[in-house]
């Protein structure tokens, strides 16, 4: 069977090896890339958001979702000490997690059309975390409350649309408050946000100094175990259906909701290089640059978008970003998931809040290949990461990303708030090496091996 499908992935690289990627917008001739090309950063409030008087030190919105509730038992086994409280829409089902788990947190309960509810619940925490998906339907008030309190948040979103929306209408906000709010921190796109900024850091591109020519980053998708989650996707869903909603009302151009910089509304046109949101192209083709015949990946729409956000809160110049998946990725992903829901480990159409059985989360994992190219030399690195990345993985990688919130010491620029990503808002150092002590079945929950 593993000899056809090599076949055949052969054939069709062959017929396919002439589909030319995107070709990055060539720069102006009336632009010079430098740090002029920028909105400067507004200057950090007064009093920090830090909050070391605030009740807790994290709240958990969503708590009793799946991914929710794995968030609560791993900050509840590893780190005790931590002041911790659980929070969502229904009273009933918070109480019922309390009791009839190991899970003795605090919650309180708002609901997600009650702004005034979760600006007191906001201003009770240093760090939010938001796990109620789909955000374009529950998450609009949960982020403003983070915002307008000053308090730090993180999500799970997917959904470039509710990005660009908490873009356009907080970002002003969070500066003024000096809240960080960090989008889009589980599988998507923590992985492919780290990595790019580890190679462009050994390419030489420095935070504020920005690169004088174009630099490309690759990232392939190269094996991934596990199933969609209920949440992301009901996202895609959300996102397509907004999207189809907005073009046939007129109210969105079919441009805009293709634009590779919808999250970046103040982007100089001199930083724009990518002319596809993906960056990767619709097509199955080959790309010389990872060497491997691939897709987009399919959570490319978001992640590219998230981080090319993250290229231009950290000032580093015309940087193009694409990102694929591998034939051989896709092919034995279905499989693995088809193999896991004739073991009943799976459903193939799970609902929000659903999730696999222990066995899948457990065994579960993901590799991704980044590759950097700048004038002068090719950086790659290879990122491992383990558990099933709907669910094990992500609910560690986020409660991780809210700890480095809770901490002064982790935050890049503290003081300085307004809408970002794990790559421009955490120092990556600190977060690295914080998600490298979290443990996956056989070692790290992530790794990052430069090549």
């Amino acid at each position: 069977m593993w000899k056809f499908l090599g076949l055949l992935t052969v054939l069709t690289s062959l017929i396919i090896y002439n589909i030319s990627p995107p070709t990055p917008l060539p720069l102006p001739s009336q632009c010079v890339t430098s740090p002029s090309l920028y909105t400067p950063y507004a200057p950090p409030p007064p009093v920090t958001s830090s909050h070391p008087s605030r009740d807790f030190d994290i709240i958990v919105y969503g708590a009793t979702g799946f991914t929710g509730k794995l968030v609560m038992e791993y900050y509840a086994l590893n780190f005790p000490s931590l002041k911790i409280a659980s929070a969502g829409r229904s009273l009933s089902k918070l109480s019922d997690l309390t009791s009839s788990s190991s899970l003795p947190f605090p919650y309180f309960a708002c609901s997600s059309t009650d702004l005034p509810c979760l600006l007191e619940l906001s201003s009770k925490t240093r760090v939010l975390i938001s796990l109620a998906g789909p955000y374009t339907l529950y998450g609009s008030n949960v982020v403003r409350a983070a915002a307008e309190s000053g308090t730090h948040y993180v999500d799970l979103s997917g959904e470039f649309f509710f990005h660009r929306k908490t873009v356009d209408e907080l970002h002003g906000i969070a500066e003024g408050t000096g809240a960080k709010i960090i989008i889009a921190g589980g599988f998507d796109s923590v992985p492919f946000d780290l990595g790019s900024q580890l190679v462009l850091r050994d390419l030489g591109v420095k935070p504020g100094s920005p690169s004088s020519s174009l630099i490309r980053i690759v990232s392939l998708v190269t094996e991934v175990r596990g199933w969609l989650s209920g949440g992301t996707l009901a996202s895609m869903i959300e996102g397509v259906t907004g999207m189809v909603k907005g073009v046939v009302s007129g109210s969105l151009k079919m441009d805009y909701a293709n634009d590779p910089y919808i999250t970046l509304p103040e982007v100089n046109d001199c930083l724009r290089v990518d002319t596809e949101a993906t960056g990767w192209g619709s097509f199955l083709r080959y790309d010389g640059t990872v060497e491997s015949v691939g897709m987009p990946h399919f959570m490319a729409y978001c992640n590219s978008r998230v981080i090319r956000r993250s290229f231009y809160f950290m000032r580093q110049g015309r940087v193009s970003y694409s990102e694929g998946m591998s034939v051989e990725a896709a092919v034995k992903a279905t499989w693995w998931a088809f193999k896991q829901w004739l073991k009943g480990e799976v459903t193939l159409l799970p609902k929000p809040g659903e999730g696999p059985g222990e066995g899948m989360r457990r065994d579960g994992g993901f590799e991704v290949k980044v590759v950097g190219i700048s004038e002068k030399e090719t950086v790659t690195y290879k990122i491992i990461g383990r558990g099933d990345p709907g669910y094990e993985f992500t609910s560690k990688i986020v409660a991780t990303v809210g700890l480095c919130l809770s901490n002064p010491e982790c935050e890049r620029d503290h003081g300085v708030g307004g809408v970002m990503t794990v790559g421009s808002g955490l120092k990556g150092k600190n977060l690295r090496e914080m998600i490298e002590e979290v443990q996956g079945e056989g070692g790290p929950l992530m790794e990052f091996k430069k090549l």
